[in-house]
């Protein structure tokens, strides 16, 4: 994905537009070719990650997003914001975002996609396929949508993950608020994607993206936290009914809301 394409799209509630999000949308991608440097104990760290996730019939997470996006004549300048999501395989998602940029939410039942503005009190609604695997690319056709690490959303996490990666490595652990984490490097034309698992529950504590086809190198981070893994999730997670005065609007002009 290049700069021009992340900056087209400020999405999904956990963020911005865009992290490693277009390698990982299902079918828009070629078949990741074999990392040249082939270091066995990164892969490892990342199936173990990949795996833990891809188990989880539902799952929530939460944590702080920030992003590097052109301002006035063109200097990068940081954004924050704070997310939440919810996961159910194969057909919900729910995600909520608060910060520097336009708050939001975004449901998606199976069905269709549920778009709110609150500040704005602007409410869309859109059909959709069946699984979120295939949600994705039809969240960027109609609303130009790109959701931050989709690549943990779908359904084989790691195929996301590799797609264009040259490279594979790791480096020295770290800590992260006390807490021992592997550390986690993928290199590609495109980006360099970082990832700092917890060594303990093997998830992922931190992952950093770096435009590396941009002239400003763009960073895009997320911050994980309070992750949950196959909890009870009522079927109201995922239903977002239009709230009393609210303007109905096409999807396209509420998701314009966040670029």
């Amino acid at each position: 994905m290049t700069f021009a394409t992340l900056t087209a799209a400020l999405v999904l509630a956990l963020g911005d537009g865009s992290a490693p999000a277009k390698p990982s949308e299902p079918g828009a991608q070629p078949p990741a070719a074999p990392a040249s440097t082939n270091d066995p104990a990164a892969l490892t760290l990342l199936k173990r990650m990949c795996g833990r996730i891809q188990a989880a019939r539902t799952f929530t997470v939460r944590g702080q997003v920030s992003l590097e996006l052109p301002v006035a004549d063109g200097t990068l300048a940081t954004f924050f914001n704070e997310y939440d999501t919810a996961v159910r395989r194969p057909d919900g998602l729910a995600a909520h975002r608060v910060g520097d940029l336009p708050d939001f939410r975004l449901v998606y039942d199976g069905k269709s996609m549920n778009l709110l503005v609150p500040g704005k009190m602007k409410w869309a609604t859109t059909s959709a396929p069946p699984t979120i695997d295939a949600m994705l690319p039809v969240a960027d056709e109609k609303g130009g949508l790109n959701m931050p690490f989709d690549e943990l959303l779908v359904a084989d996490p790691c195929a996301a993950i590799m797609a264009g990666v040259t490279e594979v490595v790791t480096t020295k652990p770290a800590t992260i608020k006390g807490k021992k984490v592997e550390h986690v490097i993928l290199s590609g034309p495109q980006l360099r994607i970082e990832y700092w698992i917890d060594a303990a529950t093997a998830l992922p504590r931190r992952s950093l993206v770096v435009y590396v086809d941009d002239p400003q190198r763009p960073h895009f981070q997320v911050e994980y936290a309070e992750w949950k893994l196959d909890p009870k999730l009522p079927a109201s997670t995922f239903a977002l009914p239009r709230p009393k005065g609210a303007t109905q609007v096409d999807f396209r002009d509420a998701a314009s809301a966040f670029q």
